[in-house]
This record gives structure tokens, C-alpha cells and sequence, in this order.
């Protein structure tokens, strides 16, 4: 029997995933958060196109819920991490309170997540993984790759429809998975068979959703910014923090009018 690629890459995408929890646990570097949970994202991918692929066999939810807690509180380190990363393009006495407010915040959440990580059932994986992989394993590298261009187009249908809502927060950090998971199906398609014509580069949504995501991390920004104005009883820093906030906006304005640019281009060729 052939090899059973779409196995291959899971268990390859697995063990990437357990070396970014390592080294989280061992020194909770910048980089290693955020290879855990870009690692957490892909795995997701293809445990929906498993699920898809298995013809309803095999179930993703119980792995889904396996990952949730560290994904979620690595996301709120990570969220502090870029915030201190954002302001320190900006040089001004007002915003010390709010940089020490930021790291003391990070302090917690990286107890929270060692604690979180702390937690991970690797057992409970290792036997969802037994019973996963019976299940698919007489899935084809050929239905794999059907299902996975299927699933893809399903993703671009999606991003089409929500082309419209790009200053609606939520419905752009939708798109933003989106096209997150177009770019692991488009990585996880090259596997399968490398010579599809749908690895082509002008399927590769990678410099969008760059785009977007420093425009979420903006948008993020914003919102921590005004949840701290709120705590401050000084002025000088809410009318310093406020002038930032709004120049932020404008700057976040641009960068969306950029975004449906790129973004109608993008589908002019894909869908």
C-alpha cells in the first residue's frame, strides 16, 4: 500500500508542534510562543481535512478541545509581547506607566501559560491519535488531495464573502484565518502531490495576511490603549495616550484601505 501521506505530515506537523512546547516550557522566548501557536493553527488544518477526507470516521472536536487552553493563553502572552514590541517605536515619558503596566501583565501571563502547558495531556493526544489514525488510515493520498483542494476552495469562498466587512474587526480577523488555513492547505497540497497547479504562487495569500495581521496587532493595540486610559487618573497621560490612540486609528484606516486593495487582487486570480 502507498504511503499514507496526509499522516506523514500530521505526525511531522506534531512533532514540530512538541518541540515549540519544549522550548516555551524551557525559556518562553518571544519566537517559541509564536511558533507554538502558528504550529496549534496548522495542526487544526489538518485535522479538518482528516475529518473531511475520513468521510465523518473520524471526529476533529476532542482534539480541537486538547489544544484550546494553550493556544489561548499563549495568545495573551503573545498579545502583551506585542504590544511592548509596538510602543517601543514611540519615546515618551507618558507612556512609562503603561509599559510598566504591560510588563507586570506579562509576568502573570507567563505564569498563567507554564501553568497552562503544565497541564497538557499528552497521553489523552497520544490515544486520540491511536484511534485518529485508525481511522484515516486507509484514507488515499488521492482522496486527501481532492478533499484538501475542496476545503481550499471552501476557505476562498468564505474570504469572498467577507471582502465587504474589512472595517468591521472581527470579520477581518476572520478573514485573516481564512487565509491562514488556505496557506497550510496550500503547504499541506504540495505534500500530497507536488506538482498541483493550485501550489502556485499567486495562490499564496502569505504578504496579505501579513498585512492583516499587523493591522490586527493595531487594532489590539488600541483597544489595551483605551482599557488603560480608563485605569489613569493623570491627565498629561490620558491626553498623550488619547493624541496616540487616534493616530493609530488614521494609521489603521490606511493600512485597511491597503488590505481591500490587495485583497480584491488576491481574488481577482483565485476565485
Amino acid at each position: 500500500m502507498p504511503q499514507n501521506k496526509l499522516i506523514e505530515y500530521y505526525n511531522n506537523k506534531l512533532a514540530t508542534f512538541r518541540i515549540h512546547f519544549t522550548n516555551t516550557v524551557n525559556r518562553q522566548g518571544v519566537e517559541d510562543i509564536h511558533q507554538l501557536r502558528v504550529f496549534t493553527k496548522r495542526i487544526r488544518t489538518i485535522l479538518a481535512i482528516m475529518e473531511i477526507s475520513s468521510q465523518g470516521e473520524f471526529r476533529k472536536k476532542e482534539h480541537i478541545h486538547l489544544f484550546l487552553e494553550p493556544f489561548r493563553l499563549a495568545g495573551e502572552l503573545r498579545e502583551i509581547q506585542l504590544h511592548l514590541h509596538l510602543i517601543s517605536a514611540y519615546e515618551s515619558k507618558y507612556l512609562s506607566p503603561y509599559k510598566e503596566y504591560l510588563i507586570e501583565s506579562q509576568k502573570q501571563a507567563n505564569e498563567n501559560l507554564l501553568e497552562g502547558l503544565a497541564r497538557f495531556d499528552f497521553e489523552k493526544l497520544e490515544e486520540l491519535n491511536k484511534v485518529l489514525l485508525k481511522k484515516i488510515e486507509n484514507v488515499t493520498n488521492e482522496i486527501a488531495s481532492k478533499e484538501s483542494r475542496t476545503y481550499l476552495l471552501s476557505k476562498l469562498k468564505r474570504v469572498e464573502e467577507l471582502k465587504d466587512n474589512i472595517y468591521d474587526d472581527q470579520k477581518l480577523h476572520k478573514i485573516r484565518i481564512h487565509l491562514r488555513a488556505i496557506m497550510e492547505t496550500l503547504r499541506l497540497m504540495n505534500a500530497l502531490e507536488p506538482s498541483n497547479e493550485m501550489r502556485e504562487v499567486k495562490f499564496q495569500p502569505k504578504s496579505l495576511n501579513d498585512i492583516i495581521g499587523k493591522c490586527h496587532d493595531q487594532i489590539l493595540l488600541i483597544a489595551s490603549l483605551e482599557r488603560f486610559i480608563q485605569q489613569s487618573a493623570h491627565e498629561r497621560i490620558i491626553q498623550y495616550l488619547s493624541t496616540l490612540i487616534n493616530d493609530l486609528v488614521n494609521e489603521n484606516n490606511v493600512a485597511r484601505k491597503n488590505i481591500n486593495t490587495l485583497l480584491v487582487s488576491y481574488l481577482s486570480q483565485t476565485v
